[in-house]
């Protein structure tokens, strides 16, 4: 199509093949220019196309014209004036295009570890700025300072402005040194039989064999020195000792059981920079006895850059408990799964030495009894607070 056409307006005809020296001698009556005169080899048919105003000269003669398209600009002006909402649509979608270049569309952060991310967007929104803010009017150094008067843990910050992204690096200031450490004993965690006491600091009062108790001082703090009199620190070390744990887990053949209904309630709520919107909600949505699933989906350009448009949706799963059986080998089964995993969870500094189960069925279900002998460390560090005497 050519484009003096398109811009003006443009009416596409068709005429017999017959009719080709007829239509050849109106155009050079109404001098239109024959260019683009096209014969069609399956229907043998001419097209040719022509201004609106050329196409009124042609239809007044008396030639059979099939009309088989038009457009260009003048139409398409037309059917959107007679469509005021698809106009207000498009004008508004160009609007927004423009000004979207002139607003945040995100906020990258880096150099943050334990200062979090939504602590510092919270911050910037104190301040004044957030996604949709207006780019022109920020104030990057004038930012930077506030933010870092804002809060004591930062030490650095700089912001940058990247297109519609503003970038916010940070370098926190230096944790204080801690304070001084305070006296403390060591103390038996459980009952256990000493195999190594490996105490570094302190005053050791245990030896290997020795029976001690849960709460018994291991290793004292308070050091009695012939030349110096008593002595205050922190006793530090490891006992290593001979220790014995019950576990009981019981798997009942009756429980309840959890089965979703099948049903599903949907919300769908719309992100436009910190706008959010709820744009659709299924009835019957029921938030007790619900899992609830949300996920957020935004947009993305091709080069990956992230857009201020999302949408979220919210699933919810209603659920219901039902009365369920199982069989003893499947109760057997849990019930030794279940062991693994507490054993599992506290084996952690654990050297396992014995472990013996014993299994206990009845009519309500499978019961395992297993008691583990281990060698564990079972100091615990009890600090304590020295007065001071004024005699």
């Amino acid at each position: 199509m050519r484009l003096d056409l398109f811009f003006v307006g443009y009416v596409k005809f068709a005429v017999a093949q017959k009719d080709a020296l007829l239509l050849f001698e109106e155009l050079r009556q109404a001098n239109i220019s024959p260019k683009g005169v096209k014969r069609y080899a399956k229907t043998g048919e001419i097209h040719f196309s022509c201004t609106r105003r050329g196409a009124k000269r042609l239809s007044e003669k008396k030639l059979p014209l099939r009309v088989v398209a038009q457009g260009g600009v003048p139409l398409l002006a037309l059917r959107l004036w007679r469509r005021p909402g698809l106009l207000c649509g498009i004008l508004l979608a160009i609007a927004l295009a423009v000004m979207s270049n002139l607003v945040i569309w995100n906020i990258e952060i880096v150099g943050n570890e334990r200062v979090s991310e939504e602590e510092l967007t919270h911050e910037l929104r104190e301040l004044g700025v957030g996604k949709g803010s207006f780019l022109p009017h920020i104030d990057t150094d004038a930012l930077a300072i506030s933010l870092r008067q804002a809060d004591s843990r930062i030490s650095f910050a700089a912001i940058n402005r990247r297109g519609t992204v503003l970038q916010l690096q940070i370098r926190e200031a230096e944790q204080p040194s801690p304070p001084p450490l305070s006296p403390a004993n060591l103390v038996a965690k459980c009952d256990g039989v000493i195999t190594m006491p490996l105490i570094f600091e302190g005053e050791c009062l245990i030896k290997e064999g020795d029976v001690v108790r849960a709460g018994q001082i291991l290793a004292g703090g308070v050091m009695d020195s012939e030349k110096h009199g008593y002595r205050v620190t922190r006793a530090a070390g490891q006992v290593l000792a001979r220790t014995a744990h019950t576990y009981t887990v019981n798997v009942p053949f009756v429980y309840e059981e959890k089965v979703h209904t099948g049903k599903k309630g949907m919300e769908v709520s719309l992100f436009f920079f910190d706008f959010v919107g709820k744009v659709f909600k299924s009835t019957g949505n029921d938030h007790h006895n619900c899992d609830i699933i949300k996920e957020i989906k935004w947009g993305r350009l091709s080069n990956g850059q992230l857009l201020p448009l999302g949408i979220g949706i919210t699933t919810h799963m209603p659920y219901e408990y039902r009365t369920a059986t199982r069989s003893a080998i499947e109760a057997r089964a849990l019930a030794y799964a279940e062991l693994e995993v507490r054993l599992a969870a506290d084996s952690a500094g654990r050297t396992m030495l014995e472990k013996t189960v014993e299994v206990i069925a009845d009519e309500k279900g499978i019961t395992l009894v297993c008691t583990v002998v281990c060698e564990e460390d079972i100091a615990a560090t009890v600090e304590f607070e020295v007065q001071n005497n004024p005699f």
